[in-house]
């Protein structure tokens, strides 16, 4: 038999949040899923299942999609729902009772959780450095009167082997090689020995089977931004993000290493399904590896690929778990600050305010491709994307306001956006997990990055010319 991922005593992917004992008249251990949203290869809920069954009581999951998260809108909403809807139909196979809440106001949404959390012998939920979650499980497992745990499953080799801020991927990646191959494995999933019925503080919405005009129709009864548009290129849920997954692996995978090539379709282009927790970095990784072992993608292809799985995106998982501030411009390196405040003075071409970065109207086409795929799409081409967030510092006074525009945009807009991920890679932008480097004008002594330069190098006609049918679909005012 194949190992499995199970736990073990002192697990480092598991975190007890209070000193609350189990409560002995808890009616079903409560797995509340913020950022963990899939029915199964699901730490948070094998370990949930595990406790219960231990219990002898029912496991009940539940998940919600409040209106007041920063940024709510359509384009989310729709990718929550859709994920909700694979989520009912995987809990129900498992004999799991999905209890899901779509409160369509703020007021509507308060006090569930803690009338919840009231009839729970234990809680379990996902532990993520980012976003919501950390307010929401400080907040729960401070008026839970049982014990509140929370699971890492959210980079496939938990972050507490790490104890430290990384200076960067150079310092982490030892770490990595050195404890994949214990985590890379199949998930130990529990099976469910206790059904119950739970008398619920709410409506409880059944997805399940849901149409795409239904899930519509629910989007639009919320109170969110109703202007930034879904994207039905990219469906959200599980299986979704399962069959993305086999196209990239069967299709892109073996090209992966001209990635940075804007006309080699060669990215993943699973970013959003990892930061809704549709798919787990560990799948990912198993799947890219059974491809290297059958021999239909190289070696190098396939490490290419795990470097940026697993090393790139555990640096920006650490940098958020460590660093407070981690979406704002305070933990920018003082070196970098100091250079950026250096050349504030010298001249620069074109000042741009925010509604013109958010409309595409700057003088570089390029740049302005990048944001209207970021617009409509949701999502940038990786070498774009750097593009993306280097250039306007040269249109701004300061470094923090083109810093805080770019925040702005891409929380927004991007289908992976509110992100350590994206954080971390605006960050890099200004200097963090970077070094100094030779001086030029207006950037100092931070990397610098022109399209000039990426144009002689790489080929972007079809990358402008896909830019023209994308600026058709942004409206104009």
């Amino acid at each position: 038999m194949a190992l499995r991922l199970a736990f073990a005593p002192n697990d480092p992917r598991v975190t007890v949040l209070n000193d609350k004992p189990v409560n002995a008249r808890g009616r079903y251990v409560l797995y509340w899923s913020q950022m963990v949203r899939r029915p199964s290869d699901n730490a948070a809920l094998a370990f949930a299942i595990e406790r219960a069954n231990a219990l002898r009581i029912p496991c009940l999951v539940y998940e919600a999609v409040r209106p007041d998260y920063p940024h709510a809108s359509d384009r989310f909403h729709t990718f929550l729902l859709e994920g909700a809807r694979d989520m009912a139909a995987g809990l129900r196979a498992r004999g799991l009772q999905h209890a899901f809440f779509l409160p369509r106001t703020p007021e509507e949404a308060r006090g569930v959780v803690r009338k919840l959390v009231a009839h729970a012998a234990l809680v379990v939920s996902d532990d993520h450095p980012s976003f919501v979650c950390p307010a929401h499980n400080a907040a729960a497992s401070a008026f839970a009167e049982c014990t509140y745990v929370v699971v890492d499953d959210a980079t496939g080799i938990p972050m507490s082997l790490s104890g430290k801020a990384e200076f960067a991927a150079r310092t982490l990646r030892p770490k990595i090689l050195k404890a994949r191959d214990s985590w890379l494995l199949p998930l130990e999933e529990p099976e469910a020995r206790v059904q119950g019925t739970f008398d619920l503080p709410f409506e409880a919405l059944d997805l399940e089977g849901a149409s795409q005009a239904r899930i519509a129709e629910l989007v639009a009864s919320c109170a969110i931004d109703h202007a930034v548009p879904p994207v039905p290129e990219f469906p959200g849920g599980a299986r979704a993000a399962e069959e993305r997954l086999v196209d990239f692996v069967e299709h892109r995978l073996g090209r992966y290493l001209d990635r940075n090539e804007p006309s080699s379709p060669s990215t993943s282009q699973l970013s959003p399904y990892l930061h809704f927790g549709h798919l787990s970095p560990r799948q990912i990784a198993l799947e890219a590896r059974k491809a290297r072992d059958a021999r239909a993608v190289s070696e190098d292809a396939c490490e290419g690929f795990l470097e940026q799985l697993l090393v790139r995106r555990g640096l920006a998982y650490n940098y958020a778990r460590h660093v407070r501030e981690h979406t704002g411009w305070e933990p920018v390196p003082a070196w970098a600050k100091d250079s950026l405040a250096a050349h504030e003075a010298d001249p620069r071409a074109w000042l741009a305010t925010r509604e013109d970065l958010e409309a595409a109207r700057t003088p570089d086409e390029l740049w302005n491709a990048a944001q209207l795929e970021l617009r409509t799409r949701g999502v940038v081409h990786n070498y774009a994307r750097m593009l993306w967030g280097k250039i306007p510092i040269t249109w701004t006074k300061t470094g923090r306001e083109a810093f805080d525009h770019l925040v702005y945009l891409n929380d927004k807009y991007a289908l992976d956006g509110r992100d350590p991920d994206g954080y971390a890679s605006i960050a890099w932008c200004f200097g963090v997990h970077d070094r100094p480097w030779p001086e030029r004008a207006i950037f100092g002594t931070v990397r610098c990055m022109t399209t000039k330069s990426a144009r002689s190098k790489l080929d972007f006609e079809g990358y402008l010319k896909d830019a023209r049918k994308w600026r058709a679909q942004v409206p104009t005012a």
